[in-house]
């Protein structure tokens, strides 16, 4: 799961060719399949502007990123660089964005955030030992009471089931989103030569 960014009119570079799309791409063999997503990865290499993804746990601190510094977004535009819906932004306004973001990366911006979020996901991971442990001693007590070993969370029985989700909650969710300069850099690239994108 994640955001598939399109450029709506991207730069297409001399001398490449996007490859055919290929027809009941499950009942194809896989050598085919390969082939067919080794040349659609190349072209997209050669062309920046045509696809840019990140899976949610890259792109919602990039976004969040963008949201915190391009202040002239709308609520809209804001709340819509973190759903799936298609939402447009404009050639001048993917320049606009690229603009920004290199003057955050240039002034060291990006780079004090990536600094800090490495920080917190340390943190977040060496909290999250503690509740995983917890979480595995439950398991054990379930098993032992229930005699049932395949016994997920959702199916334990009531009293299990509150501590269990009394312990997800006290999960700290930052160790999964990391923000990173190079993934910024990436975006740029593809925002100076999507022609405008939109979010999917």
């Amino acid at each position: 799961m994640g955001m598939d960014v399109y450029g709506l009119n991207p730069t297409i570079h001399e001398g490449t060719k996007q490859p055919d799309r290929l027809d009941d791409l499950h009942k194809q063999k896989d050598k085919v399949v390969k082939k067919y997503f080794d040349e659609q990865d190349a072209y997209e290499r050669k062309n920046v502007g045509v696809y840019f993804r990140n899976n949610v746990w890259w792109w919602r601190p990039l976004a969040n990123f963008m949201r915190e510094h391009c202040d002239w977004f709308t609520q809209e535009q804001q709340a819509r660089l973190h759903d799936n819906s298609g939402f447009e932004f404009s050639e001048h306004e993917a320049l606009t964005i690229a603009d920004t973001l290199q003057k955050k990366v240039d002034d060291g911006t990006a780079e004090k955030d990536e600094a800090k979020n490495k920080e917190d996901r340390k943190l977040a991971e060496e909290w999250n030992k503690g509740i995983y442990a917890q979480q595995e001693e439950l398991e054990k007590e379930v098993k032992k009471e229930t005699g049932d070993a395949k016994l997920v969370p959702y199916n334990y029985p009531e009293h299990f089931k509150k501590k269990w989700d009394d312990l997800q909650k006290q999960r700290d969710w930052k160790d999964s989103y990391p923000f990173e300069v190079r993934n910024v850099k990436r975006f740029i690239a593809f925002l100076r030569e999507c022609g405008g994108f939109s979010v999917c």
